[in-house]
C-alpha cells in the first residue's frame, strides 16, 4: 500500500487502531507468534513462547520479516476473503487469495487458549480490514438442530395416545385380562404424558435458540 494512503488511513481512524499488535504463545495455541500491522498478517508456526526481547521488539516497530524470519506465513489484508471465528473451539480460520489471474484459495486456522484473545483478534482484523466485509452470525440447520426433540415429541404423543386408547378400550375388550391398579386408567396416562410432551417443548425451544456457533466475516 502506498505511504500515502497508510497515511489516510491512519489519519481517520481511532487512535491506536492502527497500530501493531501481537499475540504470542500461550495465549495462542496454534502457533508461535501472531502479528498483525496495518496491511499484513504475520503467523509462525508453532515453537513453543517467542522469547521476551522477539515479542518487545516486534511491539516497538522493529522489522517484521527480519525478526520471525522466512518460516513466517505473510497474509496481505486485501487478499483476505473470509474469516470464520468457532466459539467453541475459539479457532480463527482465515481465507486468503495467493496469486493473480486465478487466484488459489488458502487457509490458516489459529487456536487461541481463550474466548477473549480470540475475539479480540476477530475483532482487531475486522477493523483493519474495512467496510467491504459483511458479519454473518451461523447456525446450524435448523431441520438438523429441531429434528430430534420433534421426533420425540411426535413419539410421546403417539404412545401417550395409544396407551390411553387401548386402557380405555381394555375393560370392555377383555374384562378382567389384565389386573391395573385402580388409579391407574387413561386420564393418569394422558397427565404423564402432558408432562413429558412439555419437557420436550422446553428441549425444542431451547434447541431452536441456540446462540450462533460460529461467527463469519464475508468479503461482499
Amino acid at each position: 500500500m502506498p505511504p500515502a494512503v497508510q497515511t489516510d488511513i491512519a489519519d481517520t481512524t481511532l487512535p491506536g487502531a492502527t497500530r501493531r499488535r501481537v499475540w504470542a504463545a500461550p495465549e495462542v495455541r496454534s502457533h508461535s507468534l501472531l502479528v498483525l500491522s496495518l496491511t499484513k498478517l504475520f503467523v509462525t508456526p508453532d515453537s513453543g513462547p517467542p522469547k521476551p526481547e522477539t515479542v518487545s521488539a516486534l511491539e516497538r516497530g522493529m522489522d517484521v520479516e527480519s525478526l520471525l524470519g522466512p518460516a513466517a506465513m505473510t497474509v496481505d489484508l486485501f487478499a483476505i476473503q473470509r474469516l470464520r471465528l468457532d466459539l467453541a473451539s475459539n479457532t480463527l480460520a482465515i481465507d486468503y487469495h495467493v496469486g493473480r489471474g486465478t487466484p488459489t484459495r488458502h487457509r490458516i486456522a489459529v487456536v487461541f487458549a481463550t474466548s477473549e484473545a480470540a475475539d479480540t483478534v476477530f475483532t482487531k482484523l475486522w477493523r483493519r480490514l474495512g467496510q467491504g466485509f459483511e458479519l454473518t452470525p451461523l447456525k446450524s440447520d435448523w431441520i438438523e438442530v429441531v429434528r430430534t426433540p420433534v421426533a420425540a415429541l411426535l413419539g410421546v404423543a403417539a404412545a401417550t395416545a395409544a396407551i390411553a386408547l387401548g386402557l380405555s378400550a381394555l375393560p370392555d375388550a377383555a374384562p378382567g385380562a389384565l389386573a391395573l391398579p385402580v388409579w391407574f386408567d387413561w386420564r393418569v396416562v394422558c397427565g404423564l404424558g402432558g408432562a413429558a410432551l412439555a419437557l420436550v417443548q422446553v428441549w425444542l425451544y431451547r434447541r431452536f435458540t441456540l446462540p450462533p456457533a460460529r461467527l463469519e466475516l464475508v468479503r461482499r
